[in-house]
């Protein structure tokens, strides 16, 4: 009777030693034996080291290393990116003038109105590349006049894809170490050809009108100045003013084509108006 109690105890004894057995590990995850405190059959993932890591979110418009909307020349479609100006000497008339904005369209006057093409993406690259190349160490006046006056003049100004802008301006006629300039004003002044031959009228955008008294001119007719819009009259009976929207459009019915002198009655006198196309 007692080696049979004695058997027992030792049996239990036993297996209460089992308990406190070796883990193993199971595809990563740890699993405690029964009888551990996680209770059995638990399991324990790996730590997660991706919660600890910091995250960044996107710069937005305006946050510090954000470049756009930052007022760099370029960033917009509609901001000009190369212009040029050529005249002659004298009073400038029949001088080129042009400019190309950074979405490609390139746009010059053709008799007072604005006319614009739309360049290619590729030609528009290599355009201001180009131009920025044969600027490149020559920027500023370069003045071949010898002191006379009246002398004809060019002025190149191009922003590179970095937003940095150049410009040269050549006065007089040019000498031997002007010949990459020369070739560049040849080169926008036939792009200004092109414009001015293919060109589509743009009449949506601003005018100047000049307005003065001149008994001496005669018009080839009399309009009434649309009402609600102010005259270009600031004091006397001459002045400039710049128009845009709707302003324009009853400015330009009223006047007719570009370049018309029209007579417009403003109290006792008839003054003498015209408009032209406003270059971007």
């Amino acid at each position: 009777m007692i080696r049979i109690l004695l058997a027992a105890v030792t049996f239990l004894l036993l297996l209460a030693g089992c308990s406190g057995g070796p883990t193993e590990t199971v595809s990563g995850a740890t699993v405690e034996p029964t009888g551990n405190t996680g209770g059995a059959g638990s399991t324990r993932s790996p730590e997660n080291t991706e919660s600890m890591e910091s995250t960044e979110s996107p710069e937005t418009p305006g946050s510090p290393g954000s470049t756009e909307g930052a007022g760099v020349p370029g960033d917009r479609s509609s901001d000009v990116v190369v212009r040029f100006h050529r005249c002659l000497g004298m009073t400038c008339d029949g001088g080129d003038a042009m400019s190309v904005t950074a979405g490609g369209r390139a746009l010059s006057l053709r008799k007072g109105e604005l006319v614009a093409v739309t360049l290619p993406r590729a030609e528009l690259r290599e355009l201001r590349a180009g131009i920025v190349a044969d600027l490149a160490g020559r920027e500023g006046t370069l003045d071949r006049t010898g002191g006379a006056t009246d002398q004809p003049f060019a002025v190149v100004t191009v922003v590179d894809a970095a937003g940095r802008t150049h410009e040269t301006r050549l006065e007089g006629s040019p000498t031997a170490e002007d010949a990459r300039i020369v070739a560049a004003i040849d080169r926008l002044g036939a792009l200004t050809a092109r414009i001015r031959s293919t060109g589509t009228p743009d009449r949506t955008g601003p005018i100047s009108v000049t307005m003065y008294e001149d008994p001496n001119t005669r018009t080839g007719r009399e309009a009434a100045w649309p009402g609600g819009v102010p005259t270009p009259v600031t004091s006397g009976n001459h002045g400039v003013r710049e128009y845009r929207g709707e302003q324009a459009e009853a400015v330009r019915a009223a006047l007719g084509g570009p370049g018309d002198e029209v007579g417009v009655r403003a109290g006792d006198k008839v003054l003498v108006a015209r408009w032209e196309a406003v270059l971007p």
